[in-house]
């Protein structure tokens, strides 16, 4: 779900969204899969959501792909000699759960930073309930992108850029939590995150962030002040052939092809021979209902790192 609300009412979704999580650490021995989709914990059966088998084909070294087309019993084999891996070298599991599924399985060394834990935070530091923002949720991923229209500025005539914080994060496992600059261009709404040298991003390995989430977010809102100057760079570097150029740039961000056409469909809604509208089709691509949140969040950090690789 992509949309745009205001901070209270992504609080409601997210308590809405959480109501049946809980962790449990759990002995590896207790642990059977069925199949991929189903295992059984204790004598208790549970299914198994593709967050975490996502995440169990990962550390199994198998393609997702790969292993969710075979048959249930070459499934289960797998999923179990994982296992059985794993307890020679550890006795037990922390898992989380949705109600009666298993969302998410890691070792004991991963840290749970939850979704509303990052949202406490954000309103004691002082991020208006009633503010906009705009939110993509779904079971992997929360990102958040809160403009700061006080400080647009304009890049030429009517278009306008509103710079903003960017938060992303996730349950399970699938990115870090993340503090980044955020800016959004009004005339099309798309959005870009973009490094600053004062971005957050921590591996759930650690509540350091916590501790430092307020001089995280004063960091980055002074240094995305600074974005002014390469977008209008960005609008005077010329390219001799942007579909070339987007081709390039997928290859080294290592985008598949079918997100690839995404990003030209993009391109062909606003042409043009610069490097602005190279980092737009990457940016409006993120716009598109094919594409995850996750897959979304990253198309726009593609964007912002393409904006970092202007030279002034």
């Amino acid at each position: 779900m992509r949309t745009t609300t205001t901070l209270e009412n992504v609080v409601t979704m997210v308590h809405g969204q959480s109501a049946n999580h809980y962790d449990e650490i759990i002995p590896v021995r207790d642990m059977c899969f069925d199949a991929l989709e189903q295992m059984t914990i204790d004598g208790k059966s549970f299914g198994v959501l593709e967050t975490a088998q996502r995440l169990i084909a990962n550390r199994l070294k198998v393609p997702f792909t790969y292993l969710a087309r075979c048959p249930q019993d070459l499934q289960a084999q797998n999923l179990n000699y994982w296992l059985e891996q794993e307890a020679r070298h550890r006795d037990t599991l922390f898992c989380r759960f949705d109600g009666s599924n298993l969302r998410a399985v890691f070792t004991q060394r991963y840290t749970a930073i939850d979704h509303m834990e990052v949202l406490t935070r954000m309103l004691e530091y002082g991020f208006d309930p009633a503010g906009e923002v705009h939110v993509s949720l779904d079971p992997q991923v929360m990102v958040l992108k809160v403009p700061e229209y006080r400080r647009q500025f304009a890049l030429f005539g009517q278009d306008k850029i509103v710079p903003g914080i960017s938060i992303a994060n996730s349950e399970v496992g699938i990115l870090a939590l993340s503090i980044e600059a955020f800016y959004l261009r009004l005339v099309c709404t798309n959005g870009m995150i973009a490094e600053t040298s004062v971005d957050a991003r921590y591996k759930h390995i650690s509540r350091k962030i916590m501790d430092e989430f307020p001089n995280v977010l004063e960091g980055v809102i002074s240094q995305s002040q600074r974005g002014q100057d390469r977008f209008m760079i960005s609008t005077q570097t010329t390219v001799d052939n942007p579909e070339s150029t987007i081709d390039a740039f997928a290859r080294r961000f290592q985008i598949d092809q079918e997100q690839a056409g995404i990003i030209k469909q993009a391109y062909y809604l606003e042409q043009g021979g610069t490097m602005f509208h190279i980092i737009q089709a990457f940016t409006r691509a993120a716009q598109d209902a094919r594409l995850t949140a996750t897959e979304a969040y990253r198309m726009e950090r593609i964007g912002g790192a393409i904006l970092g690789l202007v030279k002034s």
